[in-house]
């Protein structure tokens, strides 16, 4: 084999791939569809608009406690935005009234917040401290100004806040007007609270059209069981201070265990757990859509008797050889270009949107080590493939007789798709351990391990095994490639390919 020749074959079919306009089109929609992925959903949320809904309390108290709690809930979350803002001295990019609290908020532990929240949504009693009197004595401000927002102004200060995602809907309504306020689109959902809620065989009706967004049912599900079990804590006489103990769950707190030790995990380490999602579906996409390429193309040369100048002047190796080469140069080329320009967006955009913890999380867990493993991994994953679906290629005359022999090579390539899920839950179960050194999903499965940091040793015994089987493959389909480059007959059986391999090289 000359490697003149391959290396002309090589480069002649990379400017051939590179220098078409759909090309470079195909470059960009990719991570237009991965970004358009991340960001839309978030963008989606900023700007639908909160569930409306109403409800019909038989028992004249539940929603008046509901109501409290939800503000109570508010208020903390707003207190601990005020405090966190004046630590950070942003406290002036706060609404007025709002600003006018982060100060004293500041000298308040986190519980004493929660304590303020609960006595200013509840009206009483008045806190004891400087910092929550100073609080205290502006709640009117506050409170009217809290009530006053729209869920587009709320939003924009807390995305978190009761009022940004859900509605009340004020009046006495009866259940008839409520179902064709639904039916009108007015109203996205109601509740009935019965006049007994204590009674074990009381239940509580939720009414609306779509059964399937269950958020508004769980959030308000959520408050009314605290109201209903507080009550109920009250109706046996139980003293508060009791009730909270018997009430309150024990926390828990995530402990990431790296070789160092046990530390507290960050959001951005959480989001690295399933970080590796992506690699898997980039790493299919490139794989895939480079190795049908290289097929595509030895066919379309193939169909058009180019293939017949090609071999009067170069042997059918450095055909393969080249063709592969050029298709893997495209291949890092589109991998580099897509975490080039998805890193780029996301570092000077992110920030701009209401994505900037997610893409501090992104960029935190991208490092130079994953990248230069994932590339080990798709360049020898496209060989494998690439040089299975070149052999095809060089049987077969057109698209439609090669059908039946890409079944089983997209099988390999769509499984790891299936099991990446499981992957990510449990990187280190022994099945995952046994199927990464399964050459076909290698590539995949050790990417989809990369979050729970597989053990050297894995990295390098299965990138040996995988060029060596690599090397094997590209042997056998050299073979299938020599003899299909010139078949113009019926595509070949199984049983035929495989004597196709044995075929002696022609001196």
């Amino acid at each position: 084999m000359k490697l003149r020749n391959l290396w002309l074959i090589a480069r002649r079919d990379y400017l051939a791939y590179v220098a078409r306009k759909r090309f470079w089109v195909g470059l960009l929609i990719t991570p237009a569809i991965l970004l358009a992925f991340i960001f839309i959903p978030v963008l989606i949320q900023q700007f639908e608009s909160a569930d409306k809904y109403a409800v019909i309390d038989h028992s004249g108290w539940v929603m008046t406690g509901i109501q409290q709690e939800v503000a109570a809930d508010d208020y903390q979350r707003l207190l601990n935005l005020a405090a966190a803002s004046a630590r950070a001295g942003r406290a002036n990019q706060l609404p007025a009234p709002l600003a006018a609290l982060a100060k004293p908020a500041a000298q308040l532990t986190a519980e004493a917040r929660k304590s303020l929240a609960t006595a200013l949504a509840s009206g009483g009693p008045a806190p004891d401290g400087a910092a929550a009197q100073a609080i205290w004595k502006q709640r009117k401000a506050f409170t009217a100004w809290y009530h006053g927002l729209s869920t587009e102004e709320a939003r924009a200060i807390n995305g978190g806040l009761a009022i940004a995602q859900y509605r009340l809907a004020n009046g006495d309504f009866t259940a008839d007007e409520l179902r064709k306020k639904i039916v009108d689109g007015a109203l996205f959902a109601y509740f009935v609270i019965p006049a007994k809620p204590l009674e074990p065989d009381a239940s509580v009706i939720y009414a609306s059209k779509n059964l399937t967004n269950t958020e508004l049912r769980t959030w308000f599900s959520n408050h009314l069981n605290s109201v209903v079990r507080a009550r109920k804590v009250n109706t046996v006489g139980l003293p508060p201070e009791r009730a909270a103990w018997l009430q309150a769950q024990v926390p828990f707190k995530g402990k990431l265990v790296t070789e160092a030790g046990a530390k507290q995990a960050t959001a951005a380490e959480k989001f690295g757990q399933w970080l590796p999602i992506g690699y898997v579906y980039l790493l299919f996409i490139a794989i895939m859509s480079i190795a049908q390429l290289l097929m595509m193309s030895t066919i379309e040369e193939k169909s058009s008797r180019i293939a017949e100048t090609l071999l009067s002047s170069v042997k059918p190796s450095e055909v393969m050889g080249g063709k592969t080469l050029g298709a893997a140069l495209v291949g890092l080329t589109m991998v580099c270009f897509w975490i080039a320009i998805v890193l780029g967006l996301v570092t000077a955009f992110g920030p701009m949107l209401p994505i900037g913890g997610f893409a501090h999380a992104l960029l935190s867990n991208i490092t130079a080590w994953s990248i230069a493993w994932f590339l080990v991994y798709f360049l020898l994953g496209f060989l494998l493939y690439a040089s299975v679906l070149g052999a095809i290629g060089a049987a077969v005359n057109n698209i439609q007789e090669a059908q039946p022999y890409l079944s089983p090579v997209m099988i390999f390539m769509i499984l790891p798709l299936l099991v990446m899920v499981p992957v990510i839950k449990d990187p280190t179960a022994t099945w995952v351990r046994v199927l990464s050194y399964f050459p076909p999903l290698t590539p995949f499965l050790m990417v989809n391990r990369s979050a729970a940091s597989p053990p050297l040793v894995d990295y390098i015994a299965t990138t040996a095994l995988l060029i060596v089987i690599v090397a094997i493959v590209l042997y056998a389909s050299g073979k299938i490639f020599r003899v299909g480059l010139l078949n113009t007959g019926a595509p070949p059986k199984l049983k035929e390919l495989l004597s196709w391999m044995r075929t002696p090289k022609p001196e």
